[in-house]
């Protein structure tokens, strides 16, 4: 295990975000969060034009007395659920919302389009180590009004892995409550099947009023929630690691706090993604080597209050997907999974520090975290596993390649990669000289243009279409994008 905290140094800074909370408090915009928060017991002070909501510890303590320590997602195709629990193997997935990806066909950069959300989405279900689907992107070439029950709507279709809805504070929120009302009972048959994630912090110390309400809203109908807060050393946090984790557990406890408020039992997962401070352009890192530390941290810090937690890894601040984003995103991978965090984002396609998408790069992430997983599993040692009869029975000299036991185990003992070159330079030479980079981009045409989810059942779909005017089901109706942006 990585736990760069010792177990003082974990209560400690829990301590110290409760001081924080008690002392500074945080600022709320959101009339319905006012009115929870006092509703608990907390102090609500109008000081000037902004409210301050001072939470005592008692207040906390109750919120973690109140919020389930684990709950279970799950997918349309049987034995695709995801457990949301402290102690397990990690689970693997994307995160992020960028607005500008890398065309697969062209290598154009340019903005993402509902095609592109719906061919990630695909892809991610084809995947081998994808276990949670989220939003991976935003698009604006269909009406506002329906873009994110449109959003809603192409996940739930387009994969049979369960998944978490991002938000980003546009119209539409209660339609995406009505649609899972809907699927719940049309379709899943009762069963949760997806969580929502909201960004309702503006560090430091503030609550939004669109994301909260929405968390509040959320929370009332029994929707697990997945808010996350993002801080910036020496900007919108000290310029300290300490003082970094300090503020984020004080502003993920007080939405905690916020949630059970709204529905105790809420299921509540602990999202923190910092990013470090490029101290020369203020701008936001997201692969320096101090995030495994924060996000290895912030897993102890989750793991102090019994909470299953979401830690990133695997970012990287390169323009290109070249040797830098290799490096960057093989880096911090092992500390954060060595962590015991509950789900990591590690398969997030990323580039330009989060700001930009690579479906080849999504290929490439998911075999990193193959080859992870597989060091993860570790070894047997049984006797089988041991082969001494074997061993003994062969005597030395012997080649084991055509026995009958390396046939049984040569598959299961072994990972296959599918990205990295793993012949010699004569073939390589003669298949002409294929890089990494042109595998993943065929391994990803082959899964967008082969692999398909079941679709909704037609007479889900005829309900949906009436239930919501508008909504874009239909790609053709969709915007085309083929512009690349400036360079």
């Amino acid at each position: 295990m990585f736990t760069p905290l010792d177990k003082g140094e974990v209560e400690r800074i829990h301590r110290m975000s409760l001081e924080i909370l008690d002392r500074a408090g945080i600022e709320v915009k959101s009339e319905k969060a006012l009115s929870l928060f006092k509703g608990r017991g907390a102090r609500v002070d109008c000081e000037g034009s902004r409210y301050l909501v001072r939470i005592p510890p008692s207040l906390v303590e109750d919120a973690l007395g109140e919020v389930p320590r684990s709950y279970v997602l799950y997918g349309r195709k049987h034995g695709c659920e995801v457990r949301f629990e402290r102690g397990n193997p990690p689970l693997f997935g994307p995160s992020g919302v960028p607005c500008i990806i890398y065309d697969l066909e062209t290598g154009v950069r340019r903005r993402a389009g509902l095609k592109d959300f719906v061919s990630l989405i695909k892809l991610f279900d084809g995947l081998e180590n994808v276990d949670f689907v989220t939003t991976p992107c935003t698009f604006d070439d269909v009406p506002s009004e329906v873009t994110e029950v449109s959003t809603f709507f192409h996940l739930v279709n387009t994969t049979q892995k369960p998944f978490d809805m991002d938000f980003s504070g546009q119209t539409g929120f209660k339609d995406v409550l009505s649609m899972v009302d809907l699927l719940k009972e049309t379709v899943f048959e009762g069963r949760p099947f997806v969580s929502f994630g909201f960004c309702p912090v503006i560090s430091p110390l503030r609550l939004d009023t669109v994301p909260t309400d929405q968390l509040i809203e959320a929370a009332r109908a029994g929707i697990p929630v997945a808010p996350i807060t993002m801080v910036q050393p020496g900007l919108s946090a000290p310029a300290t690691l300490a003082g970094t984790l300090v503020v984020m557990n004080a502003e993920i406890l007080a939405l905690l706090v916020l949630a059970q408020a709204a529905r105790p039992g809420t299921p509540f997962l602990y999202g923190t993604i910092p990013g470090t401070t490029n101290f020369a352009t203020g701008r936001m890192l997201t692969a320096s080597p101090e995030l495994p530390l924060l996000n290895a941290a912030a897993t102890q810090l989750a793991g102090h209050c019994g909470l299953p937690n979401w830690a990133t890894a695997g970012r990287t601040d390169a323009n290109l997907l070249d040797i830098q984003a290799g490096y960057e995103h093989c880096f911090a991978i092992p500390w954060v999974v060595l962590s015991g965090a509950t789900y990591i984002s590690a398969i997030g396609g990323f580039l330009e520090s989060v700001s930009a998408l690579s479906f080849e790069k999504f290929v490439i992430d998911d075999e990193v975290v193959g080859m992870t997983r597989r060091v993860l599993r570790g070894l047997d040692t049984d006797p089988e596993h041991c082969a001494v009869e074997l061993v003994s029975s062969m005597g030395p000299g012997a080649n084991f390649l055509a026995e009958d036991h390396t046939i049984d185990h040569m598959r299961r003992e072994f990972f296959r990669p599918s990205v990295s070159e793993t012949s010699d330079w004569e073939d390589w030479n003669q298949r002409g000289r294929p890089t990494a980079l042109q595998r993943a981009r065929q391994k990803a045409k082959r899964i967008i243009e082969t692999h398909s989810a079941p679709p909704l059942p037609p007479q889900v779909i005829k309900q949906v279409r009436d239930l919501f005017p508008g909504i874009v089901i239909d790609l053709d109706q969709a915007g085309t994008r083929q512009t690349g942006l400036s360079d």
